[in-house]
Protein backbone atom coordinates (compact mmCIF):
# COMPACT_ATOMS: atom_id res chain seq x y z
CA UNK A 1 0.00 0.00 0.00
CA UNK A 2 1.10 3.77 -0.57
CA UNK A 3 0.12 6.60 0.65
CA UNK A 4 0.35 10.45 -0.68
CA UNK A 5 1.31 13.98 0.42
CA UNK A 6 0.74 16.59 -1.68
CA UNK A 7 2.21 20.20 -1.28
CA UNK A 8 0.92 23.21 -2.80
CA UNK A 9 2.57 26.69 -2.44
CA UNK A 10 1.01 29.43 -3.76
CA UNK A 11 3.16 32.34 -4.11
CA UNK A 12 1.66 36.22 -4.94
CA UNK A 13 3.33 39.00 -6.03
CA UNK A 14 3.18 42.69 -7.18
CA UNK A 15 4.67 43.84 -10.04
CA UNK A 16 7.44 46.34 -9.47
CA UNK A 17 7.30 49.90 -11.27
CA UNK A 18 10.12 49.08 -13.26
CA UNK A 19 8.08 46.58 -14.91
CA UNK A 20 11.11 43.87 -15.14
CA UNK A 21 10.99 42.63 -11.09
CA UNK A 22 8.14 42.19 -8.52
CA UNK A 23 7.73 42.15 -4.52
CA UNK A 24 6.70 39.45 -2.77
CA UNK A 25 3.43 39.96 -0.92
CA UNK A 26 2.54 36.27 0.20
CA UNK A 27 2.81 32.88 0.17
CA UNK A 28 -0.15 30.40 0.89
CA UNK A 29 0.29 26.70 1.34
CA UNK A 30 -1.59 23.43 1.58
CA UNK A 31 -1.28 19.78 2.51
CA UNK A 32 -3.22 17.38 0.88
CA UNK A 33 -3.21 13.68 2.21
CA UNK A 34 -4.24 10.62 0.50
CA UNK A 35 -7.52 9.12 1.05
CA UNK A 36 -6.23 5.91 2.61
CA UNK A 37 -4.35 7.97 5.68
CA UNK A 38 -5.90 9.53 8.31
CA UNK A 39 -5.75 12.90 7.47
CA UNK A 40 -7.31 14.28 11.08
CA UNK A 41 -3.44 13.18 12.37
CA UNK A 42 -1.54 15.59 9.62
CA UNK A 43 -4.49 18.37 9.63
CA UNK A 44 -6.88 20.59 11.86
CA UNK A 45 -10.76 20.97 11.46
CA UNK A 46 -9.44 23.88 9.13
CA UNK A 47 -7.98 21.64 6.88
CA UNK A 48 -4.76 23.29 7.89
CA UNK A 49 -1.07 21.25 8.85
CA UNK A 50 -0.71 20.23 12.41
CA UNK A 51 2.69 19.32 13.92
CA UNK A 52 2.72 15.93 12.92
CA UNK A 53 1.95 17.56 9.01
CA UNK A 54 4.82 19.50 8.93
CA UNK A 55 7.36 17.13 8.04
CA UNK A 56 5.16 15.42 5.02
CA UNK A 57 4.42 19.05 3.78
CA UNK A 58 8.53 19.60 3.86
CA UNK A 59 9.03 16.15 2.14
CA UNK A 60 6.75 17.09 -0.17
CA UNK A 61 8.05 20.41 -1.18
CA UNK A 62 11.90 18.96 -1.24
CA UNK A 63 11.13 16.63 -3.38
CA UNK A 64 9.30 18.36 -5.48
CA UNK A 65 11.90 20.85 -5.52
CA UNK A 66 14.16 18.36 -6.57
CA UNK A 67 12.43 16.84 -9.19
CA UNK A 68 11.84 20.53 -10.67
CA UNK A 69 16.17 20.64 -10.57
CA UNK A 70 16.73 17.47 -12.86
CA UNK A 71 13.77 18.46 -15.54
CA UNK A 72 15.60 21.83 -16.24
CA UNK A 73 18.77 20.05 -16.01
CA UNK A 74 17.52 17.22 -18.41
CA UNK A 75 15.58 19.01 -20.72
CA UNK A 76 18.97 21.80 -20.91
CA UNK A 77 17.10 24.81 -19.09
CA UNK A 78 18.97 25.39 -16.17
CA UNK A 79 22.25 23.85 -14.96
CA UNK A 80 21.65 22.51 -11.79
CA UNK A 81 24.41 23.87 -9.85
CA UNK A 82 23.81 27.00 -11.00
CA UNK A 83 20.09 26.23 -10.09
CA UNK A 84 21.13 24.96 -6.64
CA UNK A 85 22.78 28.08 -5.61
CA UNK A 86 19.89 30.20 -6.55
CA UNK A 87 17.55 28.36 -4.79
CA UNK A 88 20.24 28.68 -1.76
CA UNK A 89 20.81 32.80 -2.20
CA UNK A 90 16.77 32.72 -2.25
CA UNK A 91 16.34 30.75 0.48
CA UNK A 92 18.95 32.97 2.60
CA UNK A 93 17.25 36.37 1.16
CA UNK A 94 13.72 34.66 2.66
CA UNK A 95 15.57 34.41 6.20
CA UNK A 96 17.02 37.53 6.49
CA UNK A 97 13.59 38.87 5.91
CA UNK A 98 11.29 39.48 8.92
CA UNK A 99 8.40 36.98 8.52
CA UNK A 100 5.14 37.87 8.83
CA UNK A 101 2.79 34.89 9.60
CA UNK A 102 -0.84 34.48 9.42
CA UNK A 103 -3.55 32.63 7.91
CA UNK A 104 -4.53 33.07 4.16
CA UNK A 105 -6.81 31.69 1.74
CA UNK A 106 -6.16 28.96 -1.15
Amino acid sequence: MTASFTGISKVTLEPNPDGKSSRHIATDFRLEVSKNQEKKIFLDFNDRPKKEGIKPLTIAFIHGLVGNIHLAHEKGWWDSAEHLRYIIDELTRGFASVAKTSEGEM
